[in-house]
């Protein structure tokens, strides 16, 4: 009993002095990091990627341009990417080379980036003077909410190569990972399947096959050749202070393994009934986590299939005319006649990527087109489904714009080249989507906080775990305490963590391009499902956009332009969720009524000024902010509901307004002005896209729920089982072995969930689920002749400290509109402080010590709250220029 005593304590003490050595190693104050090295006005570093980044933090100054250097010494999934979240890049690095990353100046401050999959972590440290402004705090940036300009954005040539690397390194690593199972199955099963025969008698095994010397002869093969993927990269990893689930699998069987060879030299030093070689679980545990990583690197294969199916719609040919033969000269002149275009003899295949802009290319029925141009000759319907998400065939004749990659089903005609490479609406969508699935989605940063220590934490688990049996456990208490370790730190999967939101976003922007639905970060994906205000412009979002035949070209008129098909519906079925809908339009308040009654809305703003949008967004998200608040002060715009405030629009106008929404949807069709202003580009210009935003966002965050769920219920129920939790109630132990298939099925089932967003139906009918905190009057479409509120922009801007200019001519409502009508009226100007005008809202603020500022080109602009002055920093030109 004494001796029992004297073991347990010396168990426990050993525990505590281990605890603290590991929270010391892994917590201990990071030192400053590896400086950059300048050369010809470049910052240059070299990370060496194995197991981890070494370094994993590199320093670099404000204002000058970097290169950095990843030289991988490994292959693998894990480490194939570096992902910089808060520059929205995500940069292939195949194994064992070296892959050059080039970086604009950035502005001060830690630029984290990780691996593919989550794990692996280091940090790009800018120091120097800068305008903090410039890049946001409390994390925002790692949402794709703010990226410096200038950062490289990847191709389709860059994304196409990079998918072909990345897919031949998989089916590499599945080839190598298949031999390596095969490898371990044949030498796992002679040790095996004899310790699971002598759990029903000892007469059926011949005892030569039990021999610890000839099971170590057996496994020691698995343990180094198999397992040498798993112990090159979890020991770096370990040293590196960023273990995953491979160190944790390395402790483990490492753990066992030398057990097990002891007991092949000194088993008399061992206490009675602990005497048993653990050979056959090193083998069976090496070899299920090599088959759940082979599992895995299949099944990982399709969550990126959306994208890469995009990347290869680029066809590689074209039939082009020769533009210095009559027929070319005609058809370019507009003067040709016939269809003499059509024989093949007139135009030559080439490659692609040697077609210029201004060519003429000859498209043929079920051909695919080659590149973005216009119609100069025929008449075809195309299939313009794998951009727009829509079925319906679309018309084109001649003055009509094409699309490159979508399918000419019938018809042939003679198109010009408008654009060609990075320029063309296909790799534009590419690179928005792989610029997507590099941000980080919000909800990712409580797993992210979580991950980082999860394994000093599961290490700690486990010593713990094996003093406690050694104090307390029944005999043999050295076994127990071996087998309960090892089954813990062989369980945990830390990858789940990790994987849990990136898969369901990579899945769910693919899903997305496929529906005409391009979300430029994870950030807007998962806020999306929170808009409870949806503003809508009126002309070409609403509307066709038409000009009236007897308006002026100076001054355009819009009163006969008609509704779009699908705004009704779309509008109809945003109320039905219980979403307020809202129209901007710059028409007079009796246009803009009759196009609300036509499509259910109501509440117009009419007769707003081009530079007013972004000022009434603002407004609405003032309200908003007020009702949540309980406030007294009577807002300009009643009953918002306490949700996001989103805006759909089309031209350069919306381009302020778009930035300044919490959510700015804009129209594929419009300008590529208003789209990089932008978090989600609708292909098509149906606003039923607005409803495939919604149910895309719910989706995804759905799947993501689903996967956080899976990933934490995993880890709290399987590691406290592990430890042996259930013993004193069924005298049960979880085996090691059953521990590593347990893992190494873990993360697979988080990779075919991610999977099942791929069959998604994103419905263009109906919102899938109803808004909270949603009013009853915004569910119930107004009456065509109802009452409906119209609120007429007069130009007059309330300053910041509460008075108001006057901007504008205060135009009088139509008393027979049976509408009711609101206006902003003037109020005296308090000039006794100096003013300016914000560039985003137009509000007046006043201007001193106190004031909100930003620095841009060397002028000083003030704005009337932090929302307008980050807004204003994510573009600053499209504010100035209007």
């Amino acid at each position: 009993m004494e001796f029992d005593i004297f073991l347990g304590v010396a168990a426990l003490v050993i525990a505590a002095v281990l605890t603290w050595c590991i929270l010391r190693f892994f917590f201990a104050p990071r030192r400053r990091g590896a400086r950059a090295t300048l050369h010809d006005g470049v910052q240059q570093a070299t990370i060496t990627v194995r197991g981890g980044y070494s370094p994993d933090i590199v320093t670099m100054q404000a204002g000058i341009p970097i290169t950095l250097r990843f030289d991988r010494k490994e292959t693998g999934e894990c480490t194939s990417h570096v992902v910089f979240p808060d520059l929205g890049t995500d940069t292939m690095l195949p194994g064992n080379e070296t892959t050059e990353m080039s970086l604009p100046p950035l502005p001060a401050g830690d630029y984290p980036f990780a691996c593919g999959m989550n794990m692996v972590h280091g940090l790009l440290r800018v120091e120097g003077e800068t305008d903090s402004a410039t890049k946001p705090d409390d994390g925002t940036a790692s949402t794709g909410t703010a990226i410096p300009a200038g950062t490289p954005r990847m191709s389709a040539a860059d994304a196409l190569l990079a998918e072909r690397q990345e897919a031949e390194e998989r089916r590499q690593e599945i080839r190598h990972t298949g031999m390596l199972v095969a490898i371990g199955t044949v030498l796992t099963l002679p040790v095996f399947v004899p310790m699971m025969l002598m759990l029903v008698s000892h007469s059926l095994v011949p005892s030569w096959l039990m021999n610890p010397w000839l099971q170590a002869i057996l496994i020691t093969p698995v343990m180094f050749y198999c397992g040498a993927p798993i112990h090159r990269v979890g020991w770096p990893a370990l040293w590196h202070r960023s273990p995953d689930m491979n160190s944790l699998v390395a402790l483990g069987t490492t753990a066992a393994y030398l057990y097990s060879i002891a007991l092949c030299f000194v088993s008399e030093l061992m206490p009675e009934g602990s005497r048993e070689p653990y050979f056959e679980s090193v083998g069976v545990v090496i070899t299920l986590v090599l088959v759940g990583r082979l599992l895995e690197a299949k099944a990982r294969e399709g969550t990126g299939k959306a994208v890469q199916s995009l990347i290869k719609l680029r066809p590689r040919v074209a039939h082009i005319l020769d533009v210095g033969t009559p027929l070319a000269k005609d058809l370019a002149a507009g003067k040709a006649s016939g269809d003499g275009w059509l024989d093949p003899a007139q135009s030559q295949d080439i490659d692609i990527d040697r077609v210029k802009t201004g060519d003429l290319l000859v498209i043929r029925a079920g051909e695919r087109i080659p590149l973005d141009g216009v119609v100069l000759a025929g008449e075809a319907s195309v299939d313009e489904s794998m951009i727009t998400g829509e079925s319906v065939l679309a018309r084109r004749g001649v003055g009509e714009p094409l699309t490159g990659a979508t399918i000419m089903q019938q018809g042939n005609v003679v198109m010009k080249v408008t654009r060609t490479g990075e320029d063309t609406v296909l790799s534009q969508i590419i690179a928005l989507v792989a610029r997507a699935q590099a941000t980080k989605a919000p909800v990712q940063r409580l797993a992210d906080r979580i991950a980082r220590v999860f394994v000093p934490a599961v290490i700690i688990a486990a010593l713990w775990t094996g003093a406690i049996w050694i104090t307390f456990g029944p005999q043999p208490k050295l076994a127990h305490a071996l087998v309960t370790a090892v089954s813990v730190l062989i369980i945990a999967c830390p990858c789940a963590l990790g994987l849990a939101t990136p898969l369901s976003v990579t899945a769910a922007t693919g899903l997305g391009a496929t529906n005409g639905v391009l979300v430029t970060s994870a950030r807007a994906l998962e806020q999306a499902r929170d808009i409870r205000t949806v503003v809508f412009d009126k002309t070409g979002t609403i509307t066709v956009g038409a000009i009236d035949d007897d308006a002026d070209y100076a001054k355009p008129s819009y009163t006969k332009d008609s509704v779009k098909p699908g705004s009704k519906e779309a509008i109809a079925a945003l109320r039905a969720a219980g979403i307020r809908t809202v129209m901007l339009s710059g028409d007079k308040a009796e246009v803009a009524e009759r196009v609300a009654a036509e499509v259910g809305i109501d509440t117009v703003i009419a007769q707003v000024r081009p530079d007013g949008k972004a000022y009434w967004i603002r407004q609405l998200q003032i309200s908003r902010d007020a009702a949540a608040a309980q406030s007294s002060v009577a807002p300009a715009i009643a009953d918002v509901p306490n949700g996001l405030v989103a805006m759909v629009g089309d031209g350069i106008n919306d381009a302020p307004a778009l930035a300044q929404a919490d959510v700015g949807i804009a129209i594929g069709t419009g300008t590529d002005i208003a789209m990089q202003s932008a978090d989600v580009t609708l292909m098509s210009g149906d606003l039923r896209g607005v409803v495939k935003t919604l149910n895309l966002s719910q989706a995804t965050m759905r799947n993501i729920r689903e996967n956080l769920a899976w990933a934490f219920g995993y880890n709290i129920i399987g590691i406290p089982i592990a430890a042996g939790v259930l013993y004193p109630f069924t005298g049960w132990l979880l085996s090691p072995m059953i521990a590593g298939l347990a893992m190494a099925l873990s993360s697979v089932c988080l990779v075919l969930n991610a999977n099942r967003m791929r069959r998604v139906t994103l419905s263009p009918d109906t919102v899938s689920f109803t808004a909270a905190g949603g009013r009853d009057a915004d569910r119930k479409a107004p009456d065509q002749h109802g009452a409906r509120n119209i609120i007429l922009d007069t130009g007059d801007r309330p300053r910041a400290d509460g008075h108001h200019t006057d901007e504008g001519h205060h135009h009088q409502p139509n008393k027979e509109q049976p509408m009711h009508m609101n206006h902003m009226h003037s109020a005296d100007m308090n000039d006794a402080t100096q003013t300016a005008t914000d560039p985003v809202c137009g509000m007046t603020v006043a201007v001193n010590n106190d004031a909100i500022t930003r620095e841009h080109d060397g002028t000083t602009y003030y704005f009337c709250g932090e929302h307008c002055a980050n807004n204003f920093m994510k573009a600053p030109q499209l504010f100035l220029e209007n």
